[in-house]
């Protein structure tokens, strides 16, 4: 009986450990968190249909470098595209925007230039100029390039 309820907490402890994004911020947090301390941003545009999309997310996770970086130089962002909460972004809110069956969220729209083709990656500086875009699939090895300081 004692074994199985290890064994049970040590896959439950896996599996919450495994789960959590603690690399990514939200929107609300990245307000607050800039306010303290400026950092570069990176926002990587997505949709839940998108596979590449989850293909990119295992890589990320897969790179224990890659989320050091993310974590201690860097505010990343997942941020769906067809969301429909009102987001506020450098003192902007933004709505989703319906468009027929779907739609897109304006803040998606805006950072992506209305290109619907994803994953779309967004990285801007502490003052929330855009450096750097680019549509579709990073190897990690690419991102570890971009990221490092």
């Amino acid at each position: 009986m004692k074994k199985q309820f290890l064994i049970l907490l040590i896959i439950f402890a896996a599996s919450f450990g495994y789960s959590q994004k603690n690399y990514t911020v939200t929107f609300t947090e990245l307000t607050l968190k800039m306010a303290q301390e400026p950092r570069p941003i990176i926002i990587k545009i997505y949709t839940d249909w998108c596979a590449i999309c989850k293909l990119q997310n295992k890589q990320i996770e897969k790179d224990s470098n890659l989320m050091q970086l993310l974590v201690n130089n860097y505010y990343y962002i997942a941020f769906n595209a067809e969301s429909h909460e009102a987001i506020v972004f450098n003192g902007k809110v933004y709505h989703f925007i319906p468009q027929g069956t779907g739609g897109i969220n304006a803040l998606a729209a805006e950072l992506s230039k209305a290109k619907s083709s994803y994953p779309y990656w967004v990285f801007l500086d502490s003052d929330y100029k855009i450096l750097f875009q680019y549509n579709g699939l990073l190897k990690s090895k690419h991102l570890n390039t971009l990221l490092k300081p």
